[in-house]
Parts: C-alpha cells; structure tokens; sequence
C-alpha cells in the first residue's frame, strides 16, 4: 500500500478523497487517490463528458492510458476530435509507456498527411509504433535484455466528425451503450474484436498463418497460448515472438523459442472497425481485460446507465474488485489490505467511460474543451495537461510511486513526453522557525535547499526513483538550528537520512540511491563506459573551478578548453547523446552547472556554449526533455541575475550564485 509519507507529499496533489459509491460532489479537477486506486471523477471531452480510474496491483504498474480531446491531425484546419487509448502492457512497463507517447503522435501525422482520419491512417499509426518500438528494443536489448519481452496491448477509440473509429490489438475492449427504442432499454455492444488464443477463431486464425507450426498454439495448464508462452496474438513489442534475431542470449531462457522463425509469430496491426455514431449511442466503455473478466457486458452497461455520471468509471471498477473479491471467498475490504504484486492475481485494471453528446458528435471543427490526459505506468494517477478547459485547472501535480522506464537512446527521459505536463507540489522551505520532522522513524528523507546545485543532483536522482524518499527543503539563509544539531552536524546540503542514518556529499549520494534504492541502473555494466564515468566524475570539480574561474579573472580560454572536454566526452558512444550514451549519474552530476553557466555565460560575454559545439547542444535538448531534471530545474533569469551583479560590482561570488550557498557540497 501507499506509505505514509508518500501520502504525505501526494496530499496536495488532490482535493480530500471522497468517501462511497453515491458521492454528489462535483468534478475533481486534479484527480484523487484512494490508496492503490487513482480516478477523475469527471471531465468533458469535445464530444461529451468522460470519467477515469486504474487500480494498481503489480509492484510496477504496467498500464498506460491516454485521452486526448482536441485536434486530431497537425494541422490547424483538421479535424477535431476525442482519442482514448487504452494500453495493458505486460512483462514491463515500457512498451505501454512508448505507446502512450508516441501513438497518439503518429496518428496526428497521418492524419495531417491524408487530410483525414481513416481506418488506413490507425492501421499506419499503429504500424511505425511498433517499428519504433522495436528499433528501440535492437538498440537496448544487449544490456537490457528483458526489454524483448516487454509488450502491450493497444485499444484505442477515436470519434471524428462523426464517426466512431476502434482499433484493437490484444484483448482490451470497448463497448458501447446503446438505447433500444423499442423496449427503452439500454443494450450493450461489443465494438472491438479481442485477439486472445482462448478464442477458437483466434487459434484458427494462428494455425492459418503457421500451417508448419503444429505447436503455435499450446494449451497449458487449461490456458491456450501462442507458443505456450502468450495469451495474446497481437501486440506492439513482444519482439521476441517477431524477430527472429532476439531468440537467443541474452533474452532469458524461458522467453528463448527452442526453433528458429523465419516470419512474425505475433502480428501488431490491429482490428479496425468505423460505423457512424447516432443519437441512441449514450457512452464507450473502455477498459483493460482485467474488468470484463469480472463483469460482463451487459453488467457493466447496467451499472453506467443506473449511476450518476461522476465517479462512474471508479463506480465499474470497485464493481469488479467486489466480485474479485466474492470469487476467492473474500470481503473487498480484505482484498484492498493485499499488497502490490500479490493483488495481481486478483485484478489489474484500467477503465475510461465516454459519454456521447449528440449534438457534439458531429463537429469536426472549431474551438471545443482541449485537453491531453496520460497516465500510468507506476505512476500514482492519470496525469492531466489541459489547454482551455473551461473553469477547471486540470495540471496535475503529483510524485511518482515507482518509475522503471526502458533505457533508450531516444527515450532516455524515463518520464519525459508521457507525463511532461506534470509537476510536484514542493513543500516551502523550512526555517529556524519550523519544527524538525520526525527524524529518525524510518522515513528516507531527502534534504536539500531549491538553489543549490550540488543539492539539485541529488534532488534529480531522487525524483528518478519517485515516491521513494521525502523531500525536506531548507532556508539556507535561515536554516533551522535543529538541523544541525540533531541531522546533519556539517550543517550543508545535501543529506540523505536513510535507515536510521544521514549521509552527505552529492556525488556520494547520487551513487547511492543509485545502488540502494529500486529502479533500473544508472551507470551501465560495460567497462569502457564505467571508466568514462569514473573519470568523468573526478573531472567535475575541475570543469566547475574552471568555470567560476572566468566570473573572478576571466579566462575565457580556460572556458572554452573545459568546454571542449565536455563535448569530446560526449562523442564517446554513439548510442545516445548522453555521456555514456544512455542518461546516467554522469549526466547527473554536471546538469546543474550546465544549466547556471549557460544563461550566465550568454548575459554576460554573449558568450553561447554550444556554439561548435553541436554534442553539447544535443545534450542540453535532451536533458531539457527529462521530467526528473525538469522538475528540478529554474528560470534561467534566476540564475542570471546574481551572477551579474556579483561580476559587475565584485562581490564575492560563489559557484552556485548564491552566497547562501557556499559551504554546500
């Protein structure tokens, strides 16, 4: 379950969870937390109203989701309209994540390309995210192995100027609600064809596309699946059951296919299917497999069309969980004391009702509430950028539970583009007024002053293993008695208070989240890149002397050679434009002297550390896309102008631009 503490910091993300089923409460515009269980009540769409829910259960959470209400193409005379995405991923979270970011992205292009939306345009889209994705998994798949393993299931919905467009590989499902004039009941609808091996066409339709494999579909422990490993027949990733050349080491053995394959075993173009949306069509139900193994589709259309609309989407899921409950002979409130990972063999869910408006359904153009919601993925809730939704502030602010993202070249950024609207609440800084925390109870805090840079590296280590650690800031220029005293007797930050213990120093802090505390490495297994690293490491007070150097004697030279080391290190390794080539500590421990030197270097000698430079430039782009740095990160103008007033009036000057600063390491 969710800790206390991390709680605690979550707390002003949401408004008060709302007790109950027959809440009347209106709209939650950021979103709330129920233990394991994160919903949006309420929210409107172009063509409607819509209301969202995941529960967790694994460790990771493994599902994206994603609602986008606004254009659908990339250009400004395109259509307008809704696209909900569901993506039930499985053996990680990654390719879920990549889906989330990238397949709403290819859709909008097509589009754009086309000059409309059509099944054709879907059928593409889904295509060059799976040959994305799987570039991705040839790139990484030699020190990340498990990343070949790792696929999802894609449900996406799209209505557009008047039509319904679904789109399914795997086996989420859609299903509508429709009134049946004649009786005045509302009837349900399945819309999307699942690719799931327990179906007798879809064990056909695999036997039909390997007629030489009599053992492409197996059964199990009473379980069909595709070469006794999978229940799915369709995906994006899984690109061990599509490319032959991951059928082997390093992929785990039990993944490894004792034949070779010479064509895909899994296909990843979806079923895709359009009809024209009428007024007797009252709402979609989307959801991952997880709630129609509970209910069925008629069961879940009863219980949207009997209920309020807001909180209807919790109202379906906490109705699954109680009838996952009543199938082990337990209470509900017995199975929400289970822990993550255990509850995975009770439910792992995610649902978006869409309600249909039928005087919006026919709008294809023209201003209409925009709005981009994604989510998922070990993070607590869906998050929410919205662009012009009327009387609501819908940017989430919240902490991230658990992020093991892949590794990529391109996708380093671990919670970059598929949550880039997020930011934390952070706590105000506590002075020699505030009360300590309750130092020494077994919570892992984190303490650090928002202006220091070297407190700035740890901060980003930190938010990359989110939800982890506490984070205490502190008045450096009006710091608290007690933290020297009863913390940190340095009296400096950073410090990191962890199993009972506080320890100091940020290079020595960064390398030990790093190897204490869950989430995938960040200083890769090859020799050559460790020893990059390590020297790299032992350069860091050089590069940050040489530097400072020029506010105190102006040594551009020196500037310009300490520059040129830091760009021919990063032509290194072409496999990323990071240090190591994938983000790692090293990148850690120089973001925040980079980004106070560049605008300071800019102001005051005009002087642009990237130009020649174009690895460095590349560099500063993709760590400006890194939502572990970004939630970190200043105005520029902040650092700029201390910096000028100590050169042009000669006051002392420390490294970090701040005079608060100065015994802070």
């Amino acid at each position: 379950m969710v800790s206390n503490t991390l709680m605690r910091i979550v707390a002003p993300c949401w408004k008060p969870s709302v007790e109950g089923d027959n809440s009347s409460s209106g709209g939650d515009d950021n979103g709330q937390a129920d233990g394991l269980l994160w919903y949006k009540d309420s929210g409107h769409h172009v063509n409607g109203e819509f209301s969202m829910a995941v529960i967790q259960a694994n460790n990771l959470l493994e599902d994206c989701s994603q609602l986008e209400s606004g254009p659908m193409s990339l250009l400004e005379s395109g259509p307008q309209g809704t696209f909900v995405g569901i993506y039930d991923g499985h053996g990680g979270p990654e390719a879920a994540r990549f889906v989330n970011q990238h397949l709403f992205e290819n859709i909008k292009k097509f589009t754009s390309e086309t000059h409309g939306m059509s099944a054709d345009v879907i059928n593409k889209a889904f295509l060059a995210t799976e040959e994305a994705f799987l570039s991705l998994v040839q790139q990484q798949w030699q020190i990340k192995p498990q990343i070949a393993s790792v696929g999802s299931c894609c449900l996406v919905g799209i209505i557009c100027s008047g039509n319904l467009y679904i789109a399914n590989a795997g086996d989420s499902r859609v299903v509508l609600g429709r009134l049946d004039k004649s009786i005045k009941e509302v009837k349900a609808v399945q819309l999307s064809y699942e690719h799931n091996a327990s179906i007798e066409s879809v064990r056909e339709e695999l036997q039909s596309l390997h007629p030489d494999d009599p053992q492409i579909v197996v059964l199990k422990h009473k379980v069909w699946r595709v070469k006794g490993l999978i229940q799915i027949s369709r995906s994006i990733g899984d690109a061990y059951l599509k490319r032959a050349e991951f059928n082997r080491e390093p992929l785990l053995a039990k993944f490894r296919l004792p034949e070779p394959f010479d064509k895909p075993i899994l296909k990843a173009e979806p079923t895709v299917s359009v009809q024209k949306l009428y007024p007797e069509d009252l709402f979609l139900i989307f959801a991952s497999d997880g709630l129609w193994e509970h209910l069925s589709n008629q069961e879940a259309v009863d219980i949207v069309n009997n209920c309020p609309r807001n909180g209807i989407a919790r109202k379906l899921l906490k109705a699954a969980l109680r009838e996952a409950a009543k199938k082990r002979e337990m209470r509900y409130a017995d199975l929400k004391k289970i822990d993550r990972g255990v509850r995975r063999h009770f439910h792992d869910i995610t649902v978006i009702v869409l309600f249909l408006d039928s005087h919006l359904i026919s709008r294809s153009s023209g201003q209409g509430p925009l709005l981009s919601i994604r989510g998922g993925g070990g993070i607590p809730g869906h998050f929410i950028n919205s662009r012009g939704l009327s009387g609501m502030n819908m940017q989430v602010y919240t902490v991230q539970l658990f992020m093991q993202l892949v590794v990529p070249v391109f996708e380093i950024t671990r919670a970059s583009n598929w949550c880039r609207s997020v930011k934390e609440v952070l706590p105000p800084p506590l002075t020699s007024t505030s009360d300590p925390p309750s130092i020494y109870d077994g919570t892992t805090r984190l303490y650090i002053s928002y202006t220091c840079p070297y407190a700035q590296r740890v901060w980003i280590a930190r938010n990359w293993i989110a939800g982890q650690i506490e984070l205490v800031p502190i008045d450096l220029q009006n710091r608290p008695s007690w933290y020297k005293e009863k913390v940190y007797p340095p009296n400096k930050v950073p410090s990191l208070e962890h199993n009972h213990e506080v320890k100091g120093e940020s290079l020595d802090l960064i390398k030990y989240i790093d190897s204490n505390f869950d989430g995938p490495s960040l200083l890769p297994e090859d020799p050559a890149k460790k020893e990059l690293a390590e020297e790299l490491f032992a350069y860091t007070d050089s590069f940050n002397k040489a530097l400072v150097s020029f506010f105190k004697e102006m040594q551009m030279k020196l500037v310009g050679t300490v520059l040129d080391f830091i760009e021919t290190s990063l032509s290194k390794f072409d496999d990323g434009p990071f240090f190591l080539g994938q983000f790692s500590l090293v990148d850690i421990a120089y973001a925040p002297f980079i980004e106070r030197f560049q605008p300071a270097l800019l102001d005051l000698r005009k002087y642009d550390i990237t130009e020649g430079r174009p690895n460095l430039a590349a560099w500063i782009e993709e760590m400006n896309k890194n939502e572990a740095y970004n939630q970190t990160r200043r105005d520029p103008k902040e650092h700029v102008k201390p910096t000028r007033n100590a050169f042009w009036h000669g006051s002392e000057l420390c490294f970090s631009f701040s005079p608060a600063m100065k015994s802070d390491n």
